[in-house]
């Protein structure tokens, strides 16, 4: 009798900025030795360098290039949904080192388990990447997001993924309406969103250090995480989208008497904390107004899907 046929996967890069990291991933990618995949660059980039740009021409019977004229993590992850021709969709980013030719056998292995509908794969940091230790807080529905690490090697049920390496059941990421495009700018906490989503309509998400990563932190482009904890003036209109992320997740997935808590939590680290303290009444008076009107927003664009859900 002759195996059965490997089960098709889509790789999805959704890149924004980037460009000899892209074309690394790129290259890994396509090193792979799964017998069935496809790649499918989601480019947000207006204008590469003609370097990029060559490499990218050169590649053209080999991957799907998409162009998307709008910035957005989320909506470059529904665009490579929607082309996706393969049963499992993985998403990587765009900064990333795979070394493993049997990196994408490891996330079409998971599936074999027919509950499983996600896969938090493992990301180390590519300057230093050495293991880290499993928190048991992170399979916590509520406060799971804030002990998710990606770095250990225990397998568990996830409340979150990381962007850089993750995959989904395609069938079941456009059954629950796919990524939420309500969330804004960086985009923050979309990865803990959609496994939030997918736990509640009655599926797993899991974490497996068999699939791993190395994600080069900190590089230009993308979507500015840099900023993350940061005291550029740029930072207070990123911390917006980051607050309204914050508040809009909170209400969509949990009791309203979590919220206080979790602003709380959020005030304390990135809006009052001793670095910043240190930077004067201007800069205080600016990352308060961003988690003014990130909080009223992200209230907002709860207040807006709870109107389009009703019947």
């Amino acid at each position: 009798m002759s195996p059965p046929a490997a089960r098709r996967l889509s790789v999805v890069v959704p890149t924004y900025r980037r460009e000899a990291l892209l074309l690394r991933t790129l290259a890994d990618l396509l090193r792979q030795a799964w017998p069935d995949f496809e790649v499918i660059v989601v480019d947000q980039t207006p204008v590469h360098e003609p370097a990029t740009q060559a490499y990218l021409d050169t590649l053209a019977p080999r991957i799907v290039h998409l162009r998307q004229a709008r910035p957005s993590v989320v909506a470059a992850a529904n665009t490579g949904t929607r082309a996706a021709t393969g049963e499992v969709v993985v998403f990587v980013d765009d900064d990333i080192r795979i070394d493993d030719p049997a990196f994408l056998a490891a996330h079409a292995a998971a599936y074999d388990d027919p509950a499983v509908a996600g896969v938090a794969g493992r990301v180390l940091d590519a300057d230093d990447p050495r293991p880290g230790r499993f928190d048991a807080r992170a399979a916590d529905p509520v406060w799971g997001f804030f002990y998710s690490g990606w770095t250990h090697d225990r397998r568990f049920e996830a409340t979150s993924a990381p962007g850089a390496n993750m995959s989904f059941r395609r069938a079941l990421v456009l059954a629950v309406g796919g990524f939420d495009e309500r969330l804004t700018g960086n985009a923050f906490r979309w990865e803990n969103d959609v496994c939030l989503t997918l736990r509640r309509a009655g599926h797993r998400v899991v974490y497996d250090p068999a699939p791993t990563v190395q994600h080069f932190y900190g590089s230009p482009g993308g979507n500015e995480n840099l900023h993350l904890m940061g005291r550029a003036p740029a930072s207070h209109r990123w911390y917006r989208d980051f607050f309204h992320n914050h508040t809009y997740v909170t209400l969509k997935h949990m009791p309203r008497s979590v919220l206080p808590r979790l602003l709380w939590r959020v005030y304390r680290a990135h809006v009052l904390n001793r670095p910043y303290a240190r930077e004067g009444l201007g800069f205080l008076l600016a990352r308060h107004r961003a988690f003014v009107l990130g909080v009223a927003a992200g209230w907002r664009s709860d207040r807006r899907r709870r109107a389009e859900a009703r019947p």
